[in-house]
């Protein structure tokens, strides 16, 4: 398994903007399209869906992840 950086290390230590982790994923991109493209990857990826209802903290419409919905996106798409 690849060592995460100290940058990765620090993300998912924390709480952030869903804006701001959909700009780490994709940097190319304008935040809005970030995070339609992360939200589609989300969408596209049923059992990270899973994961994150199991969490029972709604993300879909939230300005903010936890902490927890942070690693467990990472923990499925891999780090950004």
């Amino acid at each position: 398994m690849q060592e995460r950086t100290d940058e990765v290390e620090k993300i998912i230590l924390k709480q952030m903007k869903r804006r701001d982790l959909a700009m780490k994923y994709f940097p190319e991109s304008s935040p809005r399209a970030a995070v339609k493209a992360l939200l589609r990857w989300i969408d596209n990826c049923p059992d990270l869906i899973k994961a994150l209802d199991e969490l029972n903290i709604p993300y879909r419409h939230k300005i903010n992840l936890t902490a927890k919905q942070v690693r467990t996106i990472m923990e499925y798409l891999g780090d950004p």
